[in-house]
């Protein structure tokens, strides 16, 4: 299975410019049987992040009690962040990937496609040129 995605442009945060990113809709889920997915979210594929993390206020919609996962401190895009760990069941093209991952309250987006969870179950090419990805699924879960 192969997927092309055009970057998505944000306006920069100084300035009057703007930027890039790749980005793909995902879902996640308390990882029981049955549980309900969250509505479909861009998350920024980031191949500089270690694992997935999301917005916290994501995963206490889906029920998760982010306080009692385990605890760490990272230091991420925004500086030191506090995320707390969760085993998920999170959407992707092709299929569900069940996986362990952060949530923050300090994340400033919905959420990061790192290498544990995502960059283990897919080949990502990114062409700045274009200003696309592409996407092929190398493992199913």
């Amino acid at each position: 299975m192969s997927l092309r995605l055009p970057y998505k442009k944000y306006p920069a945060s100084h300035g009057n410019g703007f930027y890039y990113v790749a980005v793909l809709p995902v879902s996640i889920a308390l990882p029981l049987a049955n549980s309900p997915r969250s509505k479909r979210f861009e998350a920024i594929i980031d191949s500089g992040a270690t694992r997935c993390q999301f917005q916290a206020a994501i995963g206490r919609a889906m029920g998760f009690d982010i306080e009692s996962g385990e605890a760490e401190e990272t230091l991420g895009i925004n500086g030191v962040n506090r995320i707390y760990m969760h085993d998920i069941s999170l959407y992707l093209p092709g299929g569900v990937v069940a996986t362990r991952a952060a949530f923050s309250y300090e994340l400033p987006v919905p959420g990061l496609l790192g290498m544990e969870g995502f960059f283990e179950h897919f080949q990502v090419i990114f062409d700045p040129v274009a200003r696309q990805v592409e996407l092929e699924r190398i493992h199913q879960s």
